[in-house]
């Protein structure tokens, strides 16, 4: 599949810069302004069963049927679906972090979950011209090509679910690029946990 990695840094750069808010959170709910719209998540999501079934469909990324583990690499978290919620409400919610689909775009096309930001792993690869340029969007700071990451965003990265790989590649491509492992986060259970819950899915 071809993408065009300009455009896809473009609307990176443009949902970067936008992100703010107030917000509060509850157990299952998160409510937080991004962009400039006020997003509320919750669970009793009345489409979760078809986007349950959606996902479900996805075919897994190996050649047989397989279950990713439950972790993406040494010193990156794993999250669950209630500190999703918080990282939304209390980071995001506050430009002080970003969300992060890993996906490509026909992927980010079936249901993503509201107040993410598209990021496929091919982006920030280390043959992509335009990583540099999206590292400096999540805040790195660059001098004569050495990349300084003490202002970099939060972020919490997720994909399709624990079949799929895109989020684990998008964070072996980050922290190959230099990005600390205390700054990435990793949601393991992606859309295909998020949508059987019933937690509020946009497309």
């Amino acid at each position: 599949m071809s993408i065009k990695p300009s455009v896809l840094a473009a609307a990176f750069v443009v949902s970067v810069g936008s992100a703010q808010a107030e917000s509060h959170r509850t157990d299952a709910q998160a409510e937080f302004v991004f962009n400039g719209v006020e997003l509320s998540i919750s669970t009793g999501f009345e489409q979760s069963a078809t986007y349950a079934a959606r996902f479900a469909a996805i075919a897994p990324d190996c050649a047989t049927a397989c279950i990713g583990g439950p972790t993406a690499a040494a010193g990156v978290q794993t999250l669950v679906e209630p500190e999703v919620l918080e990282f939304l409400a209390q980071i995001v919610g506050k430009n002080q972090g970003l969300l992060v689909d890993a996906r490509l775009p026909k992927g980010r096309e079936m249901g993503f979950i509201p107040g993410s930001v598209s990021l496929p792993a091919e982006t920030v690869g280390p043959d992509s011209e335009f990583r540099d340029d999206i590292l400096k969007a999540l805040g790195a700071r660059a001098f004569e090509d050495v990349f300084n990451f003490a202002d970099a965003q939060s972020l919490v990265v997720y994909d399709s679910g624990p079949t799929q790989h895109d989020a684990k590649a998008l964070i072996t491509n980050l922290l190959a690029a230099g990005y600390p492992p205390e700054k990435i986060r990793y949601y393991r259970g992606g859309m295909q946990v998020w949508a059987v819950l019933g937690l509020t899915i946009q497309e």
